[in-house]
């Protein structure tokens, strides 16, 4: 009996060290809404998915660009880069269509390179037809500015994250590892518990 414990325990911990923590994939319940989703992105741009470039484990896509809506750059295509790629798919990424019209939330990866990722993931991803709703919300907030709005592409003033900002998955290193630690002191837990009421 209590090698099999001892089995039990030594498979849980194996499979729980290998499957990432719920945390990584999950989405907190504000990322679908607009002002949250412009809270946490350093820019946003209207454009049409004109390039798609699959690697092996990531994808860029080049962005032809109609209208930045906030926080402009001087830039007619950039390029948004997702961690979805020829043999890896992550739940959370979003996915793009060749000549796709598409509102993007974007984070900046490199904007000297024109290089971005899309905000919070699918949900930073918009259809074109959402322009109204953002630019309401940009209003409210104090980013909108009426240049914007005739296409002008002067750069615009970096906005420093807010205390409403989500953190980045990045920022918080073994989130997996401390979902298995937990799981693995309960499994512990469990056993002894399980022993000692056996016992009696």
């Amino acid at each position: 009996m209590k090698k099999l414990n001892v089995l039990l325990i030594l498979s849980a911990m194996f499979t729980l060290l290998y499957i990432p923590g719920p945390a990584v994939a999950l989405l907190v319940p504000e990322a679908a809404e607009i002002p949250y989703q412009i809270n946490a992105s350093d820019r946003i741009v209207i454009g049409t998915v004109s390039g798609i470039d699959i690697h092996y484990d990531h994808t860029i896509f080049t962005i032809t660009v109609d209208e930045w809506l906030y926080n402009p750059l001087p830039a007619k295509t950039i390029d948004v880069r997702t961690e979805t790629g020829k043999y890896l798919w992550t739940e959370d990424q979003a996915e793009f269509t060749l000549n796709e019209s598409v509102l993007l939330m974007l984070r900046d990866e490199d904007p000297e390179k024109q290089l971005f990722r899309v905000s919070i993931g699918f949900p930073g991803k918009h259809s074109a037809s959402d322009r109204g709703a953002v630019i309401e919300e940009l209003k409210v907030q104090g980013k909108w500015q009426e240049e914007n709005q005739t296409g002008n592409t002067e750069t615009a003033g970096e906005q420093p994250a807010g205390p409403n900002s989500p953190s980045d998955t990045e920022n918080i290193p073994f989130t997996g590892i401390l979902w298995a630690a937990a799981a693995m002191l309960g499994a512990v837990e469990f056993a002894g518990k399980k022993k000692k009421y056996n016992d009696r």
